[in-house]
């Protein structure tokens, strides 16, 4: 296996599936989580918490180079950090990637990018994403997301927010719970045939909550979501204000890795600066799906990597 770049590289020089398959293998086995830190890992995973988020600090990420400016400048050596966060995600569940996220990378490397500094997307800076759930509109929908800090903004100013859905019940009465399970709201696709930042209507028609209602799921992301009436719109600015006002605020550090609950939460991060002289915000994200044989199953396709689905 060649190590002259990261793994988001690796499955384009051999057969993409065993190339993935044998660096999870590698990552699974050496990929420097201690057994305290994959207890805390499973435990979440198994059990939750109220705040939807697991932050563990300090993790060995190896010898991080200088930030890119585009994904065509990575170049990284040591890939200690790849291997830490596939070890990681395998504990979740099957690490996925899709299509329209870093070109199908299983591993996506976020940092600023001149000319999407106001972009609504992860390669921004000069903006704040609001409040989301990592692919809303997607019928196949990651059940968590991590994130690895690599190196921070050098002003300390990019702040990741947080929003659980059980801390935003508190907050709701019972009408108003009702309301969110049983109305259903338009969440419109960002993904166009090759990337990101579109607003298609795909007919994904769901509510905000679902599940148990004792214990119920969370799916939400204002900017592609389509209300049916004047009151659902109202109700979803409610909705918005009051995740808002239970956010947690996390300022990752280098070495921070963020697990979130992709079902129960909604996330955002703030505006930050960014001056492309190498040592700018740099993160790397994954998926991972707790159900791929369920959708191997329905999809008659098993594979790291998705397009976009619309329905199963």
């Amino acid at each position: 296996m060649s190590h002259a770049n990261s793994l988001t590289e690796v499955p384009r020089v051999c057969m993409p599936k065993k190339c993935t398959d044998d660096f999870i293998l590698s990552s699974i086995y050496d990929g420097g989580l201690t057994y305290e830190e994959i207890t805390k890992i499973v435990q979440f995973k198994v059990l939750g918490n109220k705040q939807g988020f697991l932050l563990i600090e300090n993790t060995p990420i190896g010898l991080i180079p200088a930030t890119p400016i585009n994904r065509d400048s990575i170049v990284k050596h040591d890939q200690s950090s790849e291997k830490l966060i596939i070890q990681a995600t395998a504990l979740l569940g099957d690490p996925i990637g899709y299509v329209q996220e870093s070109n199908g990378d299983l591993i996506n490397n976020l940092f600023p990018v001149k000319s999407r500094a106001r972009d609504v997307t992860s390669d921004s800076y000069d903006t704040e994403l609001e409040l989301h759930t990592e692919n809303a509109f997607h019928a196949i929908q990651p059940d968590y997301l991590v994130l690895l800090c690599l190196r921070q903004d050098r002003n300390n100013e990019a702040t990741t927010y947080i929003s659980s859905v059980d801390s935003i019940l508190t907050k709701l009465g019972e009408c108003d719970i009702d309301y969110f399970f049983n109305e259903e709201y338009n969440f419109l696709s960002d993904y166009c045939i090759k990337q990101k930042n579109c607003r298609i209507d795909i007919n994904k028609r769901h509510s905000i909550l679902y599940g148990d209602i004792a214990l119920p799921y969370f799916r939400f992301d204002p900017h592609f979501m389509v209300a049916s009436s004047h009151q659902a719109q109202k109700k979803m600015e409610l909705l918005q204000k009051i995740a808002w006002e239970v956010t947690k605020p996390i300022k990752l550090k280098t070495g921070d890795m963020l697990i979130i609950d992709n079902r129960k939460t909604a996330h955002a991060r703030s505006r930050f600066s960014a001056s492309f002289d190498g040592v700018d915000r740099w993160l790397q994200r994954t998926f991972a799906l707790c159900h791929k044989r369920f959708l191997t199953e329905k999809i008659g396709i098993q594979n790291h990597i998705f397009e976009l689905v619309s329905e199963l």
